[in-house]
């Protein structure tokens, strides 16, 4: 059996490359740069070229497996990118929740100081104008009583 699979590799020259891969001008290339470097005669359609090409098929399935591997990391990368983001930002909000209701606190406890501290000046206010107002009307008629004396004393005076 494997002699048969031998001469079958030995004899056979109707063997070609797929033309995705490398054309005749490709192999007679490849062939004649083996030639030199080598000084050995390899034709295009020796058996040897089989195994160029196999080399090629087999690179290039690696290359195509690997490359599948890579984007498939890549792509669960950037679904994991795409979780921690999403982490990241339920985090930032829950913390940036926290601070706004720490300052809304601390503003409103500063409000209700202020409005605390206006209501006193307001009281302070009134009772300012208050006082000042009973000191006027005292002091009005206290003015009133003196000048209703003083005209009746002098009515008196003078009508007597």
């Amino acid at each position: 059996m494997q002699s048969s699979n031998a001469t079958y590799l030995t004899n056979s020259t109707s063997w070609r490359s797929n033309p995705g891969f490398m054309d005749s001008t490709e192999l007679r290339r490849l062939a004649a740069e083996a030639s030199l470097q080598h000084g050995i005669r390899i034709d295009p359609d020796d058996p040897i070229m089989a195994v160029v090409t196999l080399n090629r098929l087999v690179l290039e399935n690696v290359l195509s497996e690997g490359l599948r591997s890579i984007r498939t990391a890549a792509e669960e990368f950037t679904q994991a990118a795409e979780r921690v983001q999403i982490r990241a930002g339920a985090a930032v909000g829950y913390d940036v929740r926290e601070c706004v209701a720490a300052i809304r606190g601390e503003l409103q406890k500063d409000i209700d100081e202020a409005r605390l501290h206006a209501c006193e000046l307001v009281e302070e206010l009134h009772r300012a104008q208050s006082r000042w107002s009973i000191v006027r009307w005292i002091a009005v008629g206290i003015l009133s009583g003196a000048v209703l004396f003083a005209s009746g004393f002098y009515s008196g005076v003078f009508l007597r």
